[in-house]
């Protein structure tokens, strides 16, 4: 059961501390011979960074174009692809991982039949915006 809670502490841990692919890292790829487009721009606060490559299909070459977008602390919050004319998909999205960690380690934690003193002390160790929802989720799960 340690192990269990470790990983599910650890995955919530780690998709707090890794911010992302960089728009920095992105430009990079312009220099690839596929890679077609880039587009940044602002709106609301947030970078949305757009990207187009093609890619060649058993029929045609495609157009494939992603979009970025982060907050203004640098996060990745949202990744799109469109393919061809299509509209853009949601391909990852933060708010959402975020909740499936959150609701993985909330749930070890209450299946394990831990004391709400030992479930206070593991949750002062995480970052106090991690703790908040954690918190909330074991406050839906009792």
């Amino acid at each position: 059961m340690k192990n269990i809670m470790d990983e599910a502490i650890q995955g919530l841990l780690n998709l707090h501390l890794t911010k992302g692919v960089q728009p920095s890292d992105l430009s990079n790829n312009l220099f690839d011979q596929e890679y077609v487009d880039f587009n940044i721009k602002k709106k609301n606060g947030a970078l949305i960074l757009d990207l187009s490559y093609m890619e060649e299909t058993d029929e045609l070459p495609q157009k494939i174009s992603m979009r970025y977008t982060y907050n203004s602390d640098r996060y990745l919050v949202l990744i799109e692809q469109k393919i061809g004319t299509r509209k853009f998909n949601v391909q990852w999205c933060r708010i959402s991982a975020v909740a499936i960690a959150t609701r993985n380690v909330t749930d070890v934690l209450a299946s394990a039949g831990i004391s709400p003193t030992v479930i206070g002390a593991i949750l002062e160790t995480l970052p106090n915006d991690l703790k908040e929802s954690i918190v909330v989720r074991l406050r839906s799960v009792a």
